[in-house]
């Protein structure tokens, strides 16, 4: 768990390694590499100077129900939570890692699981400090990690100058929560 520092507020960003049990994650990782259909996904709103209409993939974890009890149900206990609503925009993305694009979520809080990809610095999670894109603290990737924040820190996939790099994660918005 890592403290944040986000101006004038607190904040936590707590990480989970193996964060599903190793039969489990072998299921949901072969999942999704071979069974999830992806759609484009494109910005609500200008994502910068860099042209780009879209990020990335995405399927609604809503058509996955056993995939989202799944996440769910590990989420509560890992985090030690209990999850009382989630924005149907939550989902499984294959995303576009060619540009940094920091923003924030207009929910409570994410749970982003990290479930296909190469182990690497260059295509984690990055927070930044402020609006200027400091970049203040990076979480590499790693399969079958999960991390918690609120959805009001600024954030952004990690880009990376690798071209075929992909992977694939989960996210989860959620509404309302209380800690158990």
């Amino acid at each position: 768990m890592y403290n944040y520092k986000n101006g004038e507020s607190f904040s936590l960003i707590k990480i989970v390694d193996n964060f599903f049990d190793e039969e489990t994650f072998k299921n949901i990782r072969n999942y999704v590499s071979t069974k999830v259909t992806f759609e484009t996904s494109f910005f609500e709103k200008d994502a910068g100077d860099h042209g780009e209409k879209s990020y990335g993939m995405r399927s609604s974890l809503s058509n996955h129900p056993e995939l989202m009890d799944t996440i769910l149900r590990q989420s509560e206990k890992k985090f030690r939570i209990k999850i009382k609503k989630i924005n149907g925009s939550s989902g499984v993305d294959m995303r576009n890692l060619k540009y940094f694009i920091a923003h924030t979520d207009p929910f409570d809080h994410n749970i982003m699981i990290m479930l296909v990809g190469p182990e690497a610095n260059t295509n984690g999670t990055v927070f930044y400090s402020d609006l200027n894109n400091t970049i203040d603290t990076h979480v590499g990737f790693r399969e079958n990690r999960a991390i918690m924040f609120p959805s009001d820190l600024i954030h952004s996939a990690h880009a990376s100058n690798n071209p075929s790099l992909v992977r694939i994660t989960s996210t989860v918005f959620i509404e309302e929560y209380e800690e158990v």
